[in-house]
Formats: C-alpha cells, structure tokens, sequence
C-alpha cells in the first residue's frame, strides 16, 4: 500500500510538474505581455494628451510669450498663462492625466498640486528633461520621473514660438501607481485564473491568454489610430465586451476618443468644424470620388459686411452672427457633406455626391435662408447676406486647387456685388501660390 501510494505521488510529481512549469511560463508570459501593452497604452494616451493640450493652448492662448512690467506671472499674448489652469483642469477630468505647461523650465499653468493643495507653479524640470526636450526640442516619454517628490510616466513636448525657437514645454503624466494599478488589476484575473484551471484545463489556460492579448493588441492598434488622428476608429467587440479590467481601459479609451475628437474637430464659437478637420474631410471626399468615380462640389461662403457688426455693435454682436449663420449651415449641410470654419467669417461647404447643378440649388437655398434671418441684438434687429463662391470639384485636382477656384469665384461675387452664389470653374492652368 505504501508503494503504491509512493507511485502514485510519484506519477502525480511528474504530471503536475510540467504543467505547474507550463502554467508558470503562462503565468510570466501574460504579467509581461500586460505590462508592455499597459505601459504602450499609457505612452500613447499621454503623447495624445500632451499633443491636444499644446493645440488648445495655442488656440485659446494666441500670441507671444512676454512678461508685462508691474504683473507677475509669464503672458501669452494679452493672457496671463496662469488662466491655462481651468482648460487644462478641464482636458485632466477627461483623459486622467496631469498637464504642466513651462516657459523655458519654468512650470505656469499645472494641475498638479502640492502637500498644501496649491499648484506647483514655478517648479523647475529636472536636468535631464531640460537637456532632452526643452535644449534638444525633442517630444519624449520617460517611464519615472519625479515631480514634487511623486514618481509618474510622462510624456514631454516642445512648445514653439512664431519664429520658431523652442520657448518650453508641455507635459502630460500619470502617477506610476495608478499604471502599476492597471498593471495589477490586469494580472490578478488572470492568475486567478490559470491557478484555479492549471490542474484540470491548462488547454483552456492558454487559449484565455491567447485572447487576452489578442484583447490587448486590438486596445493598442486603436490607441494607434487615435494616436494617429483617426477619430472615426472603432475598438471592437473583443475588448468593449469584456467585463474586468480591460475591458474598463477599454471604455475609457473610447470616451476619451469623443471627448477629444469634439475639442479638436469642432470649433469652439460656433461648433461647426474647424478648418483642420474641413481639409481632412475635404480630402476624403476627394479620394473617395477618384475610386468611385462619384460627383463633388466645393463652395466659400463669406459673410458679408461683417466687419460693420464688430466696428458698430462690438465683437459680442459679430460673435453672435458667425454663431446664427453657422447654425442655418449646419442644419442644411448635415445630409449634404461638411461645413467648416474656414477662418474669420469665411466657411468651406463640401457638397459630398452632388455635382455643381444640385450643389448650386443647395447654396441658393442656405443663401436664401440666411438673407431671411433676422437677428435680435439690444433693441436692433439685424439683417445678414452672404455671398459664396461654389465650383464643380474635380478629383485631378489637389485641395489647394480647388479651394483657390472656389475662392476666386468667391472674390468675383463679391465684386459683382456681393449677396449672391457665383459659379466659378477650375481651370486648367491653375497653380499654386
């Protein structure tokens, strides 16, 4: 009986041996694969945060660094770059992530607080990110670094002035145990997992880590994406199914794709899209009429007179005007293509699968609807027109091209006297400026 009992031991040994190796290999192999694709993640979350948060700021901030005798703190164009706080609170509630903003190495807007509860405005970056990003204009991501006595994986970026000189930095950061958080919330699943399942369904073991990282590698294609500008990129089933921790990482990638998307494709005053995503899908519009052979239009609309709202009313008046008109384009050109802030009072109009015959009915009908719009300002009321320059779009042509037709159609209506929708053709000796 005992040397059965001692065979029996034996035989167990060597069967739970190898697998005890095998599931520890998986066990090793999954903590790895997690904390590589974590810490990817992490880097590319925080380079999109620190990208968007340089584009805003030089959007709400425009203008040169200076320092103004008699106030203290650096200005950024007629603003104190201290009032960067409330944006920069705003980006930290949507994506999770600390944001500094320097003046050479010197922090003046954060959201990081000290033992007091104050920001650690005027903190000093350390040797070492000075030489890499601000010396050497270079964006960088360091896995620890040490802020005001935390350690946090941060991802730097210059800042530029007009002349292009590097005039400080952006960071955006994560304090390290919340990464090794994830990190740990990730890995206790699945060795829970595997050490519940090792003596009976090793087999199953390794086809839950295979998915797991099919899981992860999908999460970091679409960070890619977003990474990359693509906005419209879709997560998948595989990770936004899941119901432990990645699948959490997962929502919140998705929530902070929409949430930056509408801060960086919408203008801010009149919510219509900015001119950076007006290119974009103007480019789109055009690859896609090269493969499908299908017809476009393109059109400038300029409100007219505008600059008499600002001069005799102020800038809340003009304000509210580029906010009327943008609301009529916005109604009408929602199933027609794309409207854009193309600058100022100007507005691109992407006629998508219209040739220029139903393109122009479309723009005599907005032309007509917005000569109809009377706007209540004080105890005025207000009357607007404006005057759009429409062509036909032609695959062949670049962007430039067509814009520049559309805007020299635009500039004959106005010199026929304004008020009006002016057909203009691109030409085949069109070059650019």
């Amino acid at each position: 009986m005992k040397k059965r009992a001692g065979l029996r031991i034996r035989l167990l040994g060597v069967t739970l041996i190898p697998v005890l190796l095998f599931g520890i290999v998986i066990i090793l192999y999954s903590c790895n694969q997690m904390e590589k694709s974590v810490h990817q993640e992490v880097e590319s979350g925080l380079k999109n945060v620190a990208q968007s948060a340089a584009y805003i700021f030089e959007k709400e901030f425009p203008g040169e660094y200076h320092k103004n005798s008699g106030s203290t703190g650096v200005f950024k164009g007629n603003k104190n770059t201290e009032e960067a706080i409330e944006i920069l609170e705003t980006l930290k509630k949507i994506s999770g992530a600390d944001i500094s903003i320097f003046y050479k190495d010197i922090r003046v807007a954060t959201t990081i607080h000290n033992k007091e509860d104050k920001p650690i405005i005027g903190s000093k970056a350390n040797a070492v990110i000075i030489r890499d990003v601000y010396k050497g204009e270079s964006e960088r991501f360091y896995a620890k670094t040490s802020i005001s006595g935390e350690d946090y994986f941060a991802y730097y970026c210059p800042l530029y002035d007009s002349q292009k000189k590097c005039i400080g930095m952006i960071f955006a950061g994560k304090p390290s145990y919340y990464v090794r958080g994830i990190v740990l919330q990730g890995v206790i699943p699945i060795v829970t997992i595997i050490i519940l399942a090792i003596l009976a369904m090793s087999v199953i073991m390794w086809q839950y880590s295979e998915r797991l990282t099919g899981a992860m590698r999908n999460l970091q294609n679409f960070l890619m994406k977003v990474e990359r500008g693509d906005f419209t990129a879709e997560l998948g089933e595989t990770v936004e199914k899941r119901k432990d921790e990645l699948g959490r990482i997962g929502k919140s990638a998705v929530q902070m794709q929409c949430a930056l998307r509408e801060l960086i494709e919408r203008d801010s005053l009149t919510g219509l899209y900015n001119r950076h995503y007006g290119e974009i899908w103007l480019r789109k519009v055009i690859d896609g009429a090269k493969e499908r052979n299908s017809a476009f239009s393109v059109a400038i609309a300029d409100i007219d007179f505008f600059k008499k709202f600002n001069d005799n009313y102020g800038h809340d008046c003009g304000d509210l005007v580029l906010r009327k008109v943008s609301n009529i384009l916005k109604k009408n050109m929602k199933k027609q293509g794309c409207a854009a802030r193309w600058g100022g009072e100007e507005f691109l109009l992407v006629f998508s699968d219209k040739g220029l015959e139903e393109a122009l009915v479309e723009a005599e009908m907005i032309s007509e609807k917005i000569r109809k719009l009377r706007i209540s300002y004080g105890d005025k009321e207000l009357g607007v027109t404006v005057t759009i320059g429409i062509i036909e779009g032609n695959p062949n042509r670049t962007m430039d091209e067509l814009i520049k037709a559309a805007d020299q159609a635009l500039y004959e209506g106005k010199e026929s006297g304004r008020d009006r929708v002016q057909m203009g053709i691109v030409k085949a000796d069109v070059s650019l400026i």
